[in-house]
């Protein structure tokens, strides 16, 4: 997918979005409440106006594609950018279809208080985390986005082993992820497990790509 036609999906899906959230808005009662800050516990801690709640999502999901769009441009250096444009892309539709399934997650949950938000946004994550995993491996060397470390920065060779070896662990990270949400376990163990599965593989990226930077001095 070139990353024009990304951005296009990307834009579909924050209007997607925006239209979920006018149609939630009808839905619930006048003065209803949404809830936000969602603890340990899987529970809203805060809660906030319907009008105010409804667009968020939109809102912000608006701003991370718009400054994902813009990055390329304004970078400096587009080596690399080009030949990584689908991997690019991926993550941008990516991030924009959780927006949608964050927003639809919150009205449920407004809907009907038992509704777990938490975990149907967390195995959302978890797809994403699959799909990045798999396609990682083709991302090229750039200096916009990645595994961006000194070693990978500076050797091609050192970048491309650092992102096949992180995107394996990224699409295991994302089976077992997801595994989890499917199964009965607790929040504070779904937390837990996101934070791994997510953080851990970049930063055994990180450690990688300084245990192989000699390796083609």
């Amino acid at each position: 997918m070139k990353l024009q036609r990304a951005l296009i999906v990307a834009a579909v899906l924050i209007a997607a979005t925006a239209v979920l959230g006018f149609w939630g808005y009808g839905r619930l009662p006048a003065g209803a409440v949404m809830g936000y800050n969602f603890g340990l516990d899987g529970r809203p801690h805060a809660f906030m106006s319907k009008a105010v709640g409804l667009s968020l999502m939109p809102a912000i999901g608006a701003g991370v594609v718009l400054l994902l769009a813009l990055l390329p441009r304004l970078a400096p250096i587009k080596k690399g950018l080009a030949e990584s444009a689908e991997p690019y892309g991926l993550l941008v539709t990516g991030l924009a279809a959780i927006f949608l399934v964050s927003e639809a997650a919150l009205i449920a949950h407004a809907l009907d208080a038992s509704f777990d938000v938490l975990r149907w946004v967390f195995l959302a994550v978890a797809a994403l985390l699959v799909l990045l995993g798999n396609f990682l491996g083709k991302v090229r060397h750039n200096f916009v986005f990645g595994v961006r470390t000194p070693w990978t920065l500076t050797d091609a060779r050192v970048w491309d082993k650092t992102h096949r070896f992180t995107g394996r662990l990224l699409l295991a990270g994302g089976v077992l992820l997801a595994a989890g949400c499917l199964a009965a376990l607790g929040h504070l163990a779904l937390i837990g497990l996101i934070v791994a599965c997510a953080a851990g593989p970049l930063i055994a990226g990180v450690v990688y790509s300084w245990t192989i930077r000699g390796e083609h001095a």
